[in-house]
């Protein structure tokens, strides 16, 4: 039987956040206001779940515009320093949930402040061992933390759950982004926090292989991934992540093997081999002056062409017989642009984060502790991507098809 491609997500949402929204009406904190946090609080401004939303950066004009593109009375912008541990702690007074989508540093900090004050948190980049080694603390608070909640993190780790709770036994979880974006203007780009790709993509990365995780050198395990159309093959190469830390504990079947591989198109790994070659990012002065070289990522909606591409490949056993189950994702930039007025993958990755945020506000969501995204019911995300323009697509090649 051939392979066929279908749509995971539902046509129509049950209108349930509004029956509950009827009852609860919840102040939120988010913390950073850059294109990813923009994304998301527009989401969650257009949710009855949410009264109050503050808007919280260290440059308020940020924290302004993005009150302006949420276009609604809820959101509040305000100026805040995540080091100003005083400061952030004052900001949670009377708030349900703090998203922290500023820079991962701060993740212990501020999900101490928000244990203290009685919140839940989620953070967009997260799942590190000082982090999940606090569910104890957070379960008895009868509180809970979701970690790493956007595109990937996020949304990769909730397909990789999908597709092995259809499997009886899993060999192997692929992780691909199979980002494209191309600028005529900039010859290098960042879709997210430049500080964190760039730190990510020039140190060793993870591979989980044979029940024990192995570092692997940056730019290695290069490979032409066959990325369904519109973005097809793709050059993707071994990358620090989280989900390869996260994954072999938590998706429920152990699996054998788990990567992340990001797409890295030549003139990107030529530049980065040269950062790293050279130490920039190790001598304060010359990091600041290369990252400030590099435009920020909510401006660059409508200046690149391309795809953001996050793809799940999971091998396994169902009945007896190898299957492999792919599940995906794709936003085009110029598109984004068009209907969002942002990136494709700050649409994912906001998009994400908004579901995640919805789903801790429900009073059914998530149980208390400190949680990763595979440990979230798929079902209950799909339901909430319903009707927010993110198309995730699955195919199931069966034992005769795989090679």
């Amino acid at each position: 039987m051939a392979s066929r491609e279908r749509l995971c997500i539902p046509r129509h949402l049950p209108d349930r956040f509004d029956t509950i929204a009827a009852i609860t009406s919840n102040r939120v904190l988010l913390l950073g206001c850059g294109a990813v946090g923009t994304v998301t609080a527009t989401h969650l401004a257009a949710s009855r779940l949410v009264g109050d939303l503050r808007a919280a950066d260290v440059n308020l004009d940020a924290a302004k515009a993005l009150a302006r593109t949420a276009g609604s009375r809820k959101v509040r912008p305000v100026r805040l320093d995540l080091a100003d541990d005083e400061a952030v702690r004052g900001a949670l007074h009377g708030v349900a949930l703090v998203i922290n989508a500023a820079l991962p540093k701060f993740n212990l900090a501020v999900m101490d402040a928000a244990l203290d004050a009685g919140a839940d948190y989620m953070d967009l980049a997260g799942g590190g061992k000082d982090q999940l080694a606090l569910n104890g603390k957070w379960k008895r608070a009868g509180r809970t933390a979701l970690l790493g909640m956007g595109e990937d993190p996020g949304l990769a780790n909730v397909f990789a759950r999908h597709a092995a709770d259809g499997m009886d036994e899993v060999a192997s979880v692929k992780i691909r982004d199979g980002e494209t974006a191309r600028s005529d203007e900039h010859p290098f780009i960042c879709l997210f926090s430049p500080e964190v790709f760039v730190q990510e993509t020039i140190e060793p990365a993870t591979v989980y292989e044979d029940g024990r995780w192995r570092k692997v050198p940056p730019f290695s395990g290069r490979e032409e991934y066959p990325f369904p159309p519109p973005v097809g093959p793709v050059p993707v190469y071994h990358v620090n992540h989280e989900e390869v830390e996260t994954i072999p504990k938590y998706l429920g079947k152990r699996p054998t093997y788990v990567d992340f591989r990001l797409a890295l198109l030549p003139d990107t790994v030529r530049t980065l081999q040269f950062v790293k070659s050279a130490g920039i990012m190790d001598e304060p002065n010359l990091r600041r002056a290369f990252l400030a070289t590099i435009p920020p990522p909510g401006t660059l909606a409508g200046k690149i062409t391309g795809h953001a591409s996050i793809l799940v490949e999971v091998v396994g056993r169902r009945s007896g017989r190898r299957i492999a189950h792919i599940v995906w994702s794709a936003m085009d930039h110029e598109r984004a642009a068009r209907r969002h007025g942002t990136t494709g993958t700050a649409w994912l990755t906001g998009t994400g984060a908004a579901v995640g945020a919805l789903l801790l506000l429900d009073g059914a969501g998530p149980s208390p502790g400190v949680l990763v995204p595979e440990q979230l019911d798929p079902r209950s995300v799909f339901q909430r991507l319903a009707g927010r323009d993110v198309a995730v697509r699955e195919r199931i090649v069966r034992e005769n098809e795989l090679t």
